[in-house]
């Protein structure tokens, strides 16, 4: 998937719709399963690089 509008980080639910998971579970499990997370302004991001390496991590042969 590309980067939506050129940008490097997206928002919790720009996140959970990249990885077709709930806004919930980004919040409670995405630290729990390794997703690097950041914080600006008290709002919680995440890296496009980093999703789309964790979701490589998650292949299943």
């Amino acid at each position: 998937m590309r980067c939506p509008m050129g940008r490097r980080f997206l928002g919790i639910a720009e996140a959970a719709e990249y990885l077709d998971m709930s806004q919930r579970w980004m919040y409670r499990d995405s630290r729990r399963y390794g997703i690097p997370r950041y914080y600006f302004g008290g709002r919680l991001k995440f890296k496009i690089e980093d999703l789309e390496r964790w979701a490589q991590q998650q292949k299943v042969s």
